[in-house]
């Protein structure tokens, strides 16, 4: 059978960390490469087969949006902001970084 090949660029240490892992569970590079990547198209997938039914209700109420609806103000964004901060409790998520 076929093979295609993959090229994937790593940080420096991400080499060595996932060859310690594949070695670990006593696969090669590739075969833990390829479990790991397929094992985040079926998260993926069912993230989106989870929330389908969400995601087209979302969708619709968005394109059904009146066309007048204003703008959010300055100190509502920044209040949506502090909120969303305030969610991902300093883990580094949404962009910044951890102090």
């Amino acid at each position: 059978m076929a093979k295609n090949r993959i090229t994937l660029t790593l940080d420096p240490g991400e080499d060595a960390a996932i060859r310690e892992a594949a070695a670990e569970y006593g696969l090669d590079l590739s075969a833990f490469l390829r479990t790991a990547a397929l094992a985040e198209v079926a998260r993926c997938r069912r993230i989106r087969d989870r929330f389908a039914e969400v995601d087209a209700v979302s969708r619709a109420a968005e394109g059904n949006a009146p066309e007048d609806q204003p703008d959010a103000s300055p100190e509502d964004d920044a209040a949506m902001d502090a909120y969303l901060d305030a969610i991902d409790g300093g883990f580094g998520t949404r962009g910044s970084t951890v102090a």
